[in-house]
């Protein structure tokens, strides 16, 4: 579900501040008070969180296929928005004072235990499973020769990892792969109609899956894509990227 785009909030407010600008120029009798208009800026962060909030819950369709999401990046941006919003509308409302300085020194170490939280949602793997390390160079993971896939963690720090799972040979039950992207990048190519339950985070770099892409300061979401009550074979793809990219995507 979603409230209203983002792009139609921005427009109407700079619409509505042109226009009220113009009439103060032109009008006679219309005396429009900017500082006024400079006093309510924090309402632009308020609705916009709002907003992303709103709309960090949700399903759409796609091929025909309805798919639910939360988006917890989206759901946490919005709240920091309305957090900053609510600050300096109170503020220059003379309604409440909040020392600025405590809400930065809140704001990164929320980020490092988003990203620390992000860790221990990951499954632990023994050594005997599937995964790839990439450490300032690259990896191919599969191709066009069959290839058994198996649960495993796949980590690049400053370089890249490519996986093709087109000709992977899937067991029954849920096959767990976890990404992990640092200064680096992972791009994995999935066929089309896989059962796959992803869960993807963003930390100053962005994730992408499919159609949708999560990125900036915090982004992410969770989405089923073709899971039916009698999916044998499901692939769970937890995918984060810190300073880094990772995209899923079929082909």
């Amino acid at each position: 579900m979603r409230f209203v785009s983002g792009r139609f909030i921005l427009g109407l407010i700079i619409t509505v501040v042109g226009v009220l600008l113009l009439l103060n120029n032109l009008v006679e009798g219309i005396d429009v008070d900017v500082r006024l208009i400079i006093r309510f800026w924090p309402v632009i962060p308020l609705v916009f969180g709002l907003n992303w909030v709103i709309s960090s819950f949700g399903s759409t369709s796609a091929a025909g296929e309805q798919r639910v999401f939360f988006s917890w990046g989206q759901f946490v941006t919005g709240l920091l928005a309305i957090a900053v919003g609510v600050i300096f509308l109170g503020r220059n409302l003379d309604l409440f004072y909040v020392d600025i300085s405590i809400f930065w020194n809140l704001l990164w170490p929320i980020i490092l235990i988003l990203i620390g939280f992000s860790f221990l949602r990951g499954r632990a793997f023994s050594s005997a499973s599937g995964g790839r390390f990439a450490f300032m160079g690259g990896a191919k993971v599969g191709g066009s020769e069959p290839w058994k896939l198996e649960s495993g963690s796949y980590f690049a720090f400053m370089g890249g990892i490519e996986m093709d799972l087109r000709s992977a040979e899937i067991e029954e039950g849920e096959t767990v792969i976890d990404l992990t992207a640092i200064m680096g990048g992972i791009d994995v190519k999935i066929p089309r109609g896989m059962a796959v339950v992803y869960d993807g985070n963003a930390f100053l770099g962005g994730v992408a899956f499919m159609d949708y892409d999560d990125g900036g300061l915090i982004g992410g979401r969770k989405i089923e894509s073709n899971i039916q009550e009698d999916s044998s074979k499901i692939v769970r793809i937890q995918a984060r990227s810190i300073m880094g990219g990772v995209e899923i995507k079929e082909a």
